[in-house]
């Protein structure tokens, strides 16, 4: 088993060193991904001198910061088994199951034989639930098939009142409309030369019949955009037709999604780790909360009197109502690395989509009262259509999910992609 130490742990680090890269855009040296990053290299040094211990000890520390993050995970098996401590290898394999994933044992060589010696009864089980979580999850149809296969479409909205839905694009910085009688036929209704940057998230305000766009700048924007415009959000009057507002932030980093309620908008800053609101469509955007700790924030949602935010590499926050200070939510089940968009039904539950670690999907995340902690579990994963889902939107008693975002096939230098781009999807199924 010694000769086969080196060759189990340079997989395994080098596995969480590229689920890293996935984590970024990072904040400042304050966030959490940062000090994760910090204790990550400290792993590897560790390893490479044969120091287990205090390799363990240092992943472990990146593991409380990052919570659920399949490669820490993974480098806890690899580090407790090359330290001798197998019953350690299997305790570290049965949170990486209870997180929810699953992993290839046969790819560590000597790992696999290792265990099956050690603890044949324990790892048999641990197999059958690993094979168990690889299972797909829930069922889905086909609401439309949008023939925009090089826009890159990141977002959408659903206006069911007008039987429409409203597609925003990042590759040719773009708004569509697509009518639900003829999804073949999408309406562009506004793109770079009404100075639309890419778009990243959307959200629909019923009560002023407006639709926004958290807009930002990227190596797939078009060319041409006017600098002022780069990051805003983008108000579209749905009566006129017509860009109504356009609202800025001196600072602001990259807005990447955006929600409503009752008039009022939050947007998410995924660069500079802020929230910001806009009270009323002619009033100015305010910054609503910030924290250091931040590193990605993506989708929001508003829930039980709070808002609630998922950052790419850290997970759930919640934001109080009061006092505007962050909390990140304990995850009692599963996790919440890697989640992109994020949902809430009529009742208040939350629903994420995750893209940074497989299996992909929709998921559940069920909260305690005040956000004391939170439970995920899949509720649509291993569909056919899945290829990065980005967005879900719940309307009408069912959850929409864009199911294909496809971003891995748009090379930011402009090169051919590795295989055909496919037509945006968005699924539907009934609120679980």
């Amino acid at each position: 088993m010694a000769a086969n130490v080196p060759r189990m742990i340079t997989l395994a680090l080098a596995l969480a060193a590229s689920l890293a890269l996935s984590d970024v855009p990072a904040a400042g040296s304050g966030s959490l991904l940062d000090q994760s990053q910090a204790l990550r290299a400290e792993t590897r040094l560790l390893a490479a001198e044969g120091d287990w211990a205090g390799a363990a000890e240092a992943n472990a520390g990146a593991l409380a910061l990052q919570p659920g993050h399949f490669g820490l995970l993974t480098n806890a098996v690899a580090l407790a088994a090359n330290g001798g401590d197998l019953d350690g290898a299997l305790d570290a394999l049965e949170a990486l199951i209870q997180a929810g994933f699953s992993l290839d044992l046969a790819a560590a060589r000597g790992l696999e034989a290792a265990l099956e010696e050690h603890a044949p009864s324990r790892l048999a089980a641990l197999r059958e639930r690993m094979a168990q979580n690889l299972q797909p999850v829930g069922r889905a149809e086909r609401y439309l098939s949008v023939p925009l296969p090089d826009a890159l479409v990141e977002t959408f909205a659903v206006d069911v009142d007008a039987e429409r839905l409203y597609l925003g694009t990042v590759a040719d910085a773009s708004i569509y409309a697509v009518r639900l009688d003829d999804p073949r036929n999408p309406e562009r209704l506004a793109g770079p030369e009404d100075g639309m940057g890419s778009v990243f998230g959307m959200a629909l305000d019923g009560r002023n019949r407006l639709l926004y766009a958290a807009t930002a700048r990227t190596a797939l924007t078009p060319e041409g955009l006017p600098g002022e415009r780069e990051t805003a959000l983008i108000a579209f009057d749905l009566f006129t037709g017509e860009i109504s507002a356009r609202h800025t932030m001196p600072g602001a980093g990259r807005f990447s999604d955006v929600v409503v309620q009752d008039g009022i908008v939050y947007a998410s800053d995924s660069v500079e780790g802020r929230i910001y609101t806009l009270t009323a469509p002619r009033n100015t955007l305010e910054i609503y909360a910030e924290d250091s700790r931040f590193a990605s924030l993506q989708g929001l949602a508003l829930a039980q009197g709070a808002l609630w935010v998922v950052d790419y590499a850290t997970g759930l926050w919640r934001i109080d109502p009061v006092s505007r200070e962050a909390s990140r939510v304990e995850v009692l089940e599963g996790s919440l690395i890697g989640f992109d968009g994020l949902t809430t039904d009529s009742y208040g539950e939350l629903y994420g989509v995750r893209n940074g670690v497989q299996p992909h999907g929709v998921f559940h995340i069920a909260l305690e009262p005040w956000g004391g902690g939170a439970r995920v579990r899949p509720v649509l994963t291993g569909h056919r259509d899945f290829d990065e889902p980005t967005t879900a939107r719940v309307s009408d008693g069912r959850l929409f999910v864009l199911a294909n975002a496809q971003w891995e096939l748009f090379p930011e230098d402009g090169s051919q992609p590795q295989r055909e781009r496919r037509d945006p999807v968005v699924l539907h199924m009934p609120v679980p």
